[in-house]
């Protein structure tokens, strides 16, 4: 009996995970999502240390309140341009290219962030 069970289960249609589509447009909002995290880490790591870009230092050099609404502001812009630009043409391709250069940049945001950890703050 168990070996007949077998054969039905080694019947049945079995797609390899290179031959299904891929979630384009949850992974798209996955990187979303993780782009976001990114740069909110980016910010807090690098509140009150000194400013390197003095498009987001503030008065004193330093990263502030300032900075960080540019940055935000930035980020939601991104994030709203990607959303028209997909709800205007949505295919898998152009999610793939988005959700690959999403996470490419959460990644180098976040490798930024880490390093702005292991800066001591100025006094």
């Amino acid at each position: 009996m168990l070996a007949i069970c077998a054969g039905f289960l080694r019947a049945q249609e079995v797609t390899p995970l290179f031959d299904r589509p891929a979630p384009a447009p949850k992974l798209w909002r996955v990187s979303m999502a993780s782009l976001a995290a990114a740069n909110v880490l980016d910010v807090q790591s690098s509140w009150g240390k000194h400013e390197l870009n003095s498009t987001l230092a503030g008065p004193g050099g330093n990263f502030g309140k300032q900075g960080a609404l540019i940055k935000l502001g930035l980020q939601g812009g991104l994030m709203g341009f990607e959303y028209l630009i997909t709800r205007g043409h949505p295919s898998r391709k152009l999610y793939r290219v988005l959700t690959v250069v999403n996470f490419g940049t959460a990644a180098t945001i976040s490798a930024v962030a880490v390093h702005n950890y292991t800066v001591p703050r100025q006094q």
